[in-house]
């Protein structure tokens, strides 16, 4: 599951910079107040997609708070 993990946060860290946040990186996607809130409803957006990506995306949303 770490993969799925490492590849929702890259494409929420390419999201975020497309977004105009060029600072925003795979370590503070998770920590930064105003990147996670958008990483938050980039994820809520993504469930129900597949059972697996539901389950790695609620491990998320618990580690982000």
């Amino acid at each position: 599951m770490k993969n799925l993990r490492e590849q929702l946060i890259k494409a929420g860290v390419k999201n975020l910079q497309e977004f105009g946040y060029p600072y925003c990186n795979e370590a503070n996607i998770l920590t930064d107040m105003i990147f996670k809130k958008f990483f938050l409803s980039m994820l809520k957006e993504n469930k129900g997609i597949r059972p697996d990506i539901d389950k790695e995306i609620a491990i998320l949303e618990k580690e982000i708070g």
